[in-house]
């Protein structure tokens, strides 16, 4: 399973790299943004005819008239219409949502921003998240942006996770650390 978590990531940095290299290229990053919103947005409500459309078992031909039509009723531009036709050729349609997300990415880290996730067994306040985002920002020289998410099973301490970077400075993971270090 890690295999393949791995092997999308890969894939999605490349193809998600082509895909804002291009839009850089064209001066269309904003559009090409508005985009992948207007993407996402019908991933997230369709899911169940968005999994029919990358079913294996469909032709080529077949899923590129559907992503035509598609692109059509979106009025997606000849960009991001022939990126589809692309993923759908080398059949990665499976992989549009982490493609997607690695755009994004991408463009939060050419802004020279980084957004992340601050996993915390209690809620921090809003002064000490803010201490904690200008902290990082003096270490990695990018404006930070953290989204707190309790999750009370972590004891104590916190996970950090910024695009590939996680840090984990959580009692659980200390514990389990100590665990694996008793057992020899």
């Amino acid at each position: 399973m890690a295999n393949l978590e791995v092997e999308g990531y890969k894939i999605a940095k490349r193809y998600g790299g082509v895909l804002f290299d291009l839009a850089q290229e064209k001066k269309q990053v904003k559009a090409t943004l508005k985009e992948i919103i207007l993407l996402q947005k019908l991933l997230e409500k369709d899911s169940r005819a968005w999994v029919r459309i990358i079913n294996p078992m469909l032709s080529i031909q077949l899923q590129q008239k559907i992503i035509q039509n598609v692109a059509s009723v979106l009025k997606l531009s000849p960009l991001m219409s022939h990126f589809l036709l692309v993923l759908c050729k080398n059949r990665r349609l499976s992989n549009l949502r982490i493609i997607l997300e690695n755009v994004f990415l991408r463009s939060q880290i050419e802004e020279g921003l980084l957004k992340g996730v601050l996993e915390t067994s209690q809620k921090l306040t809003q002064k000490e998240q803010q201490d904690l985002e200008k902290s990082l920002e003096a270490h990695l020289g990018k404006k930070i942006s953290l989204t707190q998410v309790i999750k009370e099973e972590l004891i104590a301490g916190v996970v950090l996770r910024l695009g590939s970077l996680m840090i984990d400075a959580s009692l659980r993971a200390q514990l389990n650390r100590l665990r694996l270090q008793m057992k020899g």
